[in-house]
């Protein structure tokens, strides 16, 4: 008999045990982390390390070790990184054909805005560009391209105010 076998209220217990919430909302994060591997998003868009509101410090992420999301932010949107994705956004040139090609700067952070899963099809569009190398930085940018994104990192502050306000 396996766990997947037993009546929900001992699943309940056990949940209640190990993540003080119920099998239910264990088992939808479960879901969703699946969901989310299944992505397969490149390491410049997601978070290694969450702000935990309940144990108020430092923790891996639910992917690296799983936690509820509701001990974190509650917001599965706040496990990207966002602040890489504002500034891959501010750097890429959508005077170019190729950057261009599926939607412009203010469509990007709409789509995003609307739905956070649809970092999953910007993820394949920045794989497109960092694979092909095709120009597609300003001017300004050009030399550094696609390096730091990762240094813009920052594991308690979320950019989700990016999305609802559109500042660049």
């Amino acid at each position: 008999m396996g766990f997947e076998d037993l009546p929900n209220d001992l699943k309940n217990i056990v949940s209640d045990f190990a993540y003080k919430c119920k099998w239910e909302t264990v088992e939808n994060d479960l879901k969703m982390c699946k969901t989310i591997e299944k992505m397969d998003l490149s390491i410049v868009f997601v978070r290694n390390v969450m702000w935990s509101s309940k144990y108020q410090k430092y923790m891996p992420s639910p992917l690296i070790k799983f936690e509820p999301i509701r001990n974190f932010t509650n917001s599965w949107g706040d496990y990207i990184e966002w602040h890489a994705v504002k500034e891959l956004i501010w750097r890429l040139d959508f005077r170019r054909m190729y950057v261009r090609w599926l939607y412009t700067r203010e469509q990007w952070r709409t789509k995003l805005k609307e739905n956070w899963k649809e970092i999953e099809v910007f993820d394949g569009f920045y794989k497109f560009l960092l694979y092909t190398r095709v120009p597609c930085f300003k001017p300004i940018w050009k030399n550094s391209g696609f390096n730091s994104l990762k240094t813009h990192r920052s594991p308690h502050v979320s950019a989700r105010w990016w999305l609802d306000f559109g500042m660049y």
